[in-house]
């Protein structure tokens, strides 16, 4: 990732739209998921500047970990005075094998080269039973300006996450596309900053959309968050998947 996308993340990340939903439906699931253990262990790789340690802290979970390769987003986490940070590879984190229960994989795969031997490194961190969650981009035909300034290698389908998740010795419990109902929109913002050679003025794509329809952004990307529940969808923008460790 650019370095100056640490700064932005960290401050955007508590108000922007897209953050903001996709903490609700995110941690809607992964909450749920905690609740199947006591006093669970709890990894998020890839954790940035934090925040989603910080959240999880609020909500009563203590025995959490961060872990990033980047000292620079590790400089943001340790400004919110977060206990248990490391640095280090996603592909082969320094860590114990079986010394998780839950691990977080948001947003992270996307950006390492060999998301397979990372994939493998996380099921050996979980113990039988540990499940492992991952938000990650969808569809390749989506590829746009957020993908290069994020430093992304690819975006994925449904049925190559599920395949690399089982050849991973995984279970897979829940496998959906979320962030559907923008879909359309996000589609036709991509196609159209492909027309202008994704030139803008501003750090990333979280800098085009006019203040006053975040919230708007906000509600209609957060209304998936109940039907996520019940239902996987057939496409979306992002892919949400559950594993677990048999």
């Amino acid at each position: 990732m650019q370095h100056e996308m640490y700064a932005h993340i960290q401050a955007v990340e508590q108000n922007h739209w897209w953050y903001v939903a996709r903490r609700k439906i995110i941690f809607d699931t992964v909450l749920r998921r905690l609740a199947e253990y006591p006093a669970p262990r709890i990894l998020d790789i890839g954790c940035g500047t934090g925040f989603n340690l910080e959240y999880l802290r609020q909500h009563g979970y203590d025995n959490v970990t961060g872990l990033d390769f980047s000292l620079e987003g590790l400089h943001f986490a340790q400004a919110r005075q977060l206990p248990h940070l490391i640095c280090g590879d996603g592909t082969l984190p320094p860590l114990q094998s079986g010394s998780y229960q839950v691990i977080m994989a948001l947003d992270l795969i996307e950006h390492l080269a060999d998301d397979v031997t990372a994939l493998h490194g996380l099921a050996r961190l979980l113990p039988p039973r540990g499940s492992l969650i991952i938000f990650t981009p969808a569809f390749n035909f989506l590829w746009g300006l957020q993908d290069e300034v994020s430093q992304h290698y690819r975006r994925y389908t449904a049925r190559e996450l599920r395949r690399k998740l089982e050849a991973a010795g995984l279970q897979v419990d829940k496998l959906t596309y979320a962030n559907t109902f923008l879909f359309p929109l996000i589609l036709a913002g991509r196609l159209a900053l492909r027309l202008k050679h994704n030139q803008i003025a501003g750090t990333s794509e979280n800098d085009l959309h006019p203040g006053w329809s975040n919230n708007i952004l906000q509600s209609i990307f957060a209304a998936e968050q109940p039907l996520l529940r019940y239902l996987n969808f057939p496409f979306g923008v992002s892919l949400l998947a559950v594993a677990r460790k048999p």
